[in-house]
């Protein structure tokens, strides 16, 4: 407890110190993170195969969506080691690559190339976590590339997760935060929010009882 106290007194990110083993999962931060990709094969092909660029967009936007639980895990995995790669498939061929490419600050790229050459998605994932009071806020720092077949391209971020009740009360976790998606062929942008709303007055507020509640929208740009 000093030195993650000492970390966040200096603004050092969690990742940077030693854990104890038993909050760990059995298995590194690029195979965990493959399972944010998983309704790439559905989402991404429908995306893919439409000829209207606002209808893809939103099928991005409902793939992130769709694989963010993937991710919503408490159990925290291993950093990679410097160099570690994965290569793996989905079963309709799409294809994934990954690599750690640097350890301090732990950051690993990845390409997924889709089915048939549908789609290329790129990018880079920065590691970070952020420990509160009382809670832990994980974060993938990094873009979202996706370039379809006819030169379409996208770029996007990742939900972040908190963890609540790290110290005491009830174990919680949920999404927080903002998303947004860039087309930058058409100059369109979509934000999406996700978190637990608050509702009440000025001098009191408490929980609406909703959680992980999203709301979004999609605009026109004049140029990004």
């Amino acid at each position: 407890m000093k030195q993650v106290a000492s970390n966040i007194m200096k603004g050092i990110s969690i990742v940077a110190i030693s854990l104890p083993v038993r909050i760990f999962e059995p298995r590194s931060a690029i195979q965990r993170i493959a399972d944010l990709w998983s309704f790439g094969p559905i989402f991404l092909n429908q995306a893919a195969q439409s000829n209207d660029h606002l209808e893809r967009l939103k099928l991005v936007v409902v793939y992130l969506i769709s694989g963010a639980y993937m991710g919503c895990k408490q159990l925290k995995p291993f950093n990679p080691l410097l160099g570690e790669t994965l290569q793996g498939h989905f079963e309709d061929g799409t294809q994934l690559y990954c690599e750690h490419t640097s350890h301090h600050p732990p950051i690993s790229n990845f390409s997924i190339e889709g089915k048939d050459d549908l789609y290329h998605m790129y990018g880079h994932y920065e590691y970070v976590a952020k420990m509160g009071t009382n809670t832990l806020t994980t974060k993938l720092q990094g873009p979202n590339n996706i370039i379809f077949k006819d030169g379409h391209h996208i770029r996007f971020g990742m939900i972040d997760f908190k963890i609540g009740g790290t110290v005491m009360g009830d174990r919680t976790i949920e999404s927080v935060g903002s998303v947004v998606f860039e087309d930058l062929t058409n100059n369109r942008k979509a934000v999406i929010i996700t978190n637990t709303h608050k509702a009440g007055g000025f001098f009191s507020k408490k929980e609406s009882g909703r959680k992980d509640e999203i709301t979004g929208i999609i605009y026109e740009c004049e140029k990004i």
